[in-house]
């Protein structure tokens, strides 16, 4: 058995662990962002049928780390009920209960999130157990199709909420637990991750020394820098969706 099925070469392996630490250090230091130069990263060398389970377990693991080193600083209660939300996406997105062509979700869900991230003050007002639910259920429904969601989390938590490290690890914990549970979903749906681990394995380990820095720069960084860096990051994302919708047409 091959260790790496897709035959990559050293360099395309090097290139993917590079992916896998830097995307680590911003996503520690940010919150969000690194999946996207993760999934980006292994968009260019990895099938597009084993891109998003290979992507969730990596994310996955590495996110266990990040968790730990955030389990002080993480909304509990919210967690809780973004998890029953999610499980109720994951549900229906489990059943193909979907109506809509992936091209359509993605260009709704980029110019939302662009929209959303211009706006000066956008803030939500008041939130609620229902709001927190029925956003688990967006994102867990989402993610099983698009692989990136921390972002979008992310535009979510700081509508209210200011402290950095409170944003950064309730989105570890949450995503991270979305990522595991969607790689058994994949698994129970017939993917066989067995060929693939010698790979996830470097890539999570590769991760796991991004996260390490990463939390040394979130030490030496301010509220304010966070906030810059974080809307730059949700533009990205609605940038990144609204142009796959678009060049999906041509």
């Amino acid at each position: 058995m091959d260790i790496f099925p897709a035959s990559l070469s050293l360099f395309e392996l090097i290139v993917l662990l590079l992916s896998c630490f830097i995307g680590a250090i911003i996503s520690t230091n940010i919150g969000s962002g690194g999946g996207l130069i993760i999934i980006a990263a292994m968009g260019q060398f990895l099938p597009i049928q084993v891109l998003i389970p290979i992507h969730a377990l990596t994310q996955g693991g590495a996110g266990v780390f990040r968790s730990f080193l955030f389990r002080k600083h993480f909304l509990k209660k919210f967690y809780v009920l973004f998890m029953l939300g999610s499980a109720l996406g994951f549900y229906l997105a489990s059943n193909i209960l979907i109506t809509l062509p992936d091209f359509i979700l993605k260009l709704i869900l980029g110019l939302g999130i662009i929209s959303l991230s211009l706006l000066p003050n956008f803030k939500i007002v008041k939130i609620s157990a229902m709001k927190i639910i029925s956003f688990g259920a967006l994102t867990g429904f989402l993610t099983m199709f698009m692989g990136v969601m921390g972002p979008l989390l992310a535009l979510f938590l700081a509508s209210f909420l200011k402290e950095r490290h409170e944003i950064i690890g309730t989105i570890a914990w949450c995503i991270c637990t979305q990522n595991l549970i969607k790689s058994f979903l994949f698994a129970s749906l017939g993917f066989d991750y067995l060929p693939w681990l010698t790979l996830i394995s470097l890539l999570i380990l590769s991760s796991y020394l991004g996260i390490f820095i990463g939390k040394k720069l979130l030490a030496k960084s301010n509220n304010k820098l966070f906030k810059i860096m974080l809307k730059y990051v949700i533009l990205l994302l609605g940038l990144k969706l609204l142009i796959e919708a678009l060049l999906s047409q041509y």
